[in-house]
């Protein structure tokens, strides 16, 4: 059995970790411990609380594809994979493309997801799951095989590549253990998707800079996003007209890639 203590986790009552982790954490005993611990149930063999098992899972795995929310997130992640593939080929105004709409894919997975009625609390955890692991994916995974193509793949690189996917992996670990509070109007640090779409405005200039100016600064950007992604900034969380004015930039970046494919 595995017995773990989660030290310094203040929770307020709004900041709940995830339905897949909160329901194994619980207060110590009166006069146990201290009392910014939070201690988790042991684990059995099987993966569940000795206390507490998880439910039956209500549906197959691949019974969570009818979903359109799902459906959408994981068009985001299919939209990275081709991003990765073109970048490795060189194709890098096809990659950045790729990288947009993954973006806009991410964008609307979570509005999509709200308006679905039917939803059970296991779908919704699914949900959340399955869209945290595609961001590790689109931002760090993506972002760092795109730079790495850049530089050729050279050793010079790696340490960029990997300040992408740490960063990434560290801010969505933050974000599923603390969340957001309900009625949030700021993020801590850059979101994921904002990354992105910086990350695919920069590579806009590409042409104008020339090759070996435009590494030094895409390398230089990337270095930034992954400082700003684990930032305690205060990011404000767009919503409304600044909402689809964002995804207008975003579509306006793809087009501005798109042509220079056509040139």
């Amino acid at each position: 059995m595995l017995a773990v203590t989660f030290h310094h986790l203040d929770l307020a009552p709004n900041d709940a970790p995830p339905d897949g982790l909160a329901k194994y954490i619980r207060k110590p005993a009166a006069g146990r411990g201290s009392s910014s611990a939070r201690t988790v149930a042991p684990l059995t063999s099987t993966g569940g609380p000795e206390s507490e098992r998880r439910p039956a899972p209500s549906r197959p795995i691949l019974g969570y594809l009818f979903d359109a929310a799902n459906l959408l997130t994981l068009a985001g992640l299919l939209s990275s994979t081709f991003a990765m593939a073109f970048a490795v080929r060189g194709d890098f105004a096809a990659a950045a493309i790729g990288l947009v709409l993954a973006f806009v894919f991410d964008g609307i997975d979570g509005p999509v997801s709200k308006r679905i009625s039917g939803r059970t609390a296991n779908d919704r955890a699914f949900g959340a799951n399955l869209d945290s692991l595609v961001d590790m994916a689109s931002t760090g995974a993506t972002l760092a095989v795109v730079l790495l193509a850049y530089g050729e793949f050279g050793m010079v690189y790696l340490p960029g590549a990997f300040a992408l996917v740490g960063a990434t992996a560290l801010r969505l670990s933050y974000f599923n253990v603390h969340g957001l509070d309900e009625g949030a109007t700021r993020y801590v640090g850059m979101p994921t998707d904002q990354a992105i779409i910086v990350f695919a405005a920069v590579m806009l200039l590409d042409v104008p800079l020339g090759r070996g100016a435009f590494q030094v600064v895409l390398y230089g950007s990337a270095m930034a996003l992954a400082a700003l992604m684990v930032s305690s900034l205060q990011i404000p969380k767009f919503t409304g007209l600044v909402f689809y004015a964002l995804n207008g930039a975003a579509i306006a970046i793809a087009t501005l890639h798109a042509m220079r494919l056509i040139a």
